[in-house]
C-alpha cells in the first residue's frame, strides 16, 4: 500500500496540531477514515429522521440503516442481512444476548469461559451466572502461545455447558485463538458459542462460515469507523430467541435485538468505513472496479495484513534489541501470522505509566495497563494495574513512525 495515498483518506493527518504525532494507539480505537466521516455528516444533514416514516428524510434514512447493514453482512460473509444486528459498542449487545439467552437457562447449567479474554467478553456472563446460578468453568491461559488453552477444551466442555464465550485474538498479546477447534468441540455437545471479534477484526479477514460459531460481534470504532457495535448471529437461532423489547416494536430479527431509537449517524459511518476498505481493495488489492463487495474487503483486508505485518516484524526485531525490554508474545518470524501486530511489552524496574507519559510527551500515543483484560494481566505474573506498554500498528502507520518509536524507547533506556 501506498502509506501518503491512504492518510490522504485520514483528515487528522492535516491537523497542524498532530502533523507530528504518531497513532500507535488503534486497539483501543483506531482513527476515522474520511469516508466515514462524511457518511455520518451527511446523515446528521440529508437523512435526519427516524425510521418509519411516509415522508423523504425518513426513507433515506431506512435506506441507509439497510446499506450498512448488506456491506456488514458482507464484511462477516453472512448469508442473510437479518442476521446483523447493531447496538451502542461490543459490550451492551452481549449484555443483551446474554441476558436473551439466559432466559432459556437454569441452576446448574455451565457457561465456559476464558482467561484470555477482554473483560466485556466476561463480567456480561458472571453476572448472568450469578443471577441464574449458573456454574462458570475457564478455559486458562496458555504461557506459551500466550491465548487460551484450546487443548483443554475436551476436558472442561461437556453435555452441562450451554455457552461457550471466547475471543478471536487477545487484545493484550496479539495472539489469534483457534476458534474454529473449541466451537467443533462445543457443538459436540450442543453448546452455543459466543465470540468476540473486536481486535482481530481491523487485523484479519473475518468469516463467519469458517468459524462453526453461534455469534461474533466486533466494534466500528477500531475499524476505522465510530463508536458502533456490530453483531452477527445464526439466522435461525436469532429467530428463536426472545428477546428484551418494547412491545410496539417488530418481532423478527434482527429489529427485535435493536432496542430504542438507532444511531443513524454512527451506522451511517461505519457504511463508509467499510466502503474504505471496499477502495483498499480496489486501489491496493488489484480487485477489479466491478468485483463484489466480498472480494473488494477481502482484497482490502489481505492488502492491510501484508502492510501490518511488515511494521511488525520491524518493531519486535527493534524491541528485541534493547536488553530491558519483554515481549509478551509471540515473536519468532516463523509464528508471526499467529498473531496481530498489537505488541505489548515491559520495561525492567519501571512502571509502564511512566514510559507511555514519556513517549506521549514525544508525541507518540499508545495505551498501557490491563487494556480491560485483567485475567490476562493476571496470568502474566504483572502488576494488575500498571500491566503492558501496548503498541497498536494500523493501516496507517509508517515505517517512520515505527523508527521514531524505537529511538525514543532507546532513550529511555533504564539506569542499571
Amino acid at each position: 500500500m501506498d502509506i501518503n495515498c491512504i492518510r490522504q483518506q485520514f483528515s487528522v493527518f492535516s491537523d497542524i496540531n498532530l502533523k507530528n504525532s504518531i497513532f500507535l494507539d488503534g486497539a483501543a480505537g483506531t482513527q476515522m477514515c474520511t469516508r466515514s466521516v462524511d457518511a455520518s455528516v451527511k446523515a446528521c444533514i440529508n437523512h435526519n429522521a427516524n425510521l418509519g416514516g411516509l415522508f423523504m428524510t425518513s426513507s433515506r434514512a431506512g435506506t441507509e440503516i439497510e446499506e450498512a447493514r448488506k456491506a456488514s453482512a458482507h464484511f462477516f460473509n453472512a448469508y442473510e442481512t437479518e442476521e446483523i444486528i447493531f447496538g451502542q459498542n461490543m459490550t451492551t449487545l452481549t449484555y443483551n444476548i446474554s441476558r436473551c439467552l439466559g432466559r432459556s437457562l437454569k441452576p446448574g447449567d455451565e457457561i465456559v469461559l476464558t482467561q484470555s479474554d477482554h473483560e466485556s467478553n466476561i463480567s456480561p456472563w458472571l453476572e448472568l451466572a450469578n443471577d441464574s446460578g449458573l456454574i462458570v468453568k475457564w478455559l486458562p491461559f496458555n504461557l506459551c502461545t500466550y491465548g487460551f488453552d484450546a487443548s483443554i477444551a475436551t476436558s472442561i466442555i461437556n453435555d452441562r455447558t450451554k455457552i461457550v464465550a471466547l475471543n478471536y485474538a487477545n487484545n493484550v498479546t496479539g495472539t489469534i485463538n483457534d476458534i474454529a477447534q473449541v466451537s467443533t468441540i462445543a457443538k459436540k455437545f450442543g453448546a452455543l458459542v459466543y465470540v468476540d471479534a473486536v481486535h482481530f477484526a481491523p487485523h484479519g479477514i473475518l468469516d463467519v462460515q469458517s468459524l462453526g460459531c453461534d455469534f461474533v460481534v466486533c466494534s466500528s470504532h477500531k475499524l476505522y469507523g465510530p463508536h458502533q457495535g456490530i453483531l452477527w448471529g445464526r439466522l435461525d437461532l436469532l429467530e428463536s430467541l426472545l428477546p428484551y423489547k418494547l412491545r410496539p416494536t417488530i418481532n423478527k430479527p434482527p429489529y427485535k435485538f435493536e432496542t430504542g431509537t438507532k444511531n443513524r449517524e454512527a451506522i451511517a459511518g461505519l457504511f463508509g468505513a467499510i466502503e474504505h476498505l471496499k477502495w483498499i481493495g480496489k486501489e491496493f488489492g488489484g480487485c477489479a472496479k466491478h468485483s463484489g463487495v466480498r472480494e473488494q474487503i477481502v482484497a482490502g483486508m489481505t492488502s492491510i495484513i501484508k502492510h501490518e505485518t511488515c511494521l511488525l516484524k520491524k518493531t519486535i526485531k527493534g524491541l528485541q534489541a534493547m536488553e530491558f525490554v519483554t515481549i509478551h508474545g509471540y515473536t519468532a518470524p516463523s509464528t508471526l501470522h499467529l498473531r496481530t501486530p498489537t505488541i505489548s511489552f515491559t520495561v525492567h524496574s519501571v512502571r509502564s505509566e511512566l514510559i507511555a507519559l514519556q513517549l506521549a510527551k514525544k508525541g507518540i500515543f499508545l495505551w498501557h495497563g490491563n487494556n480491560f483484560s485483567p485475567e490476562t494481566i493476571k496470568q502474566l505474573k504483572l502488576d494488575d494495574q500498571d500491566g503492558v506498554i501496548r503498541v497498536s500498528i494500523s493501516q496507517y502507520t509508517s515505517e517512520e513512525d515505527i523508527e521514531r518509536f524505537l529511538s525514543a524507547m532507546y532513550t529511555l533506556r533504564p539506569n542499571t
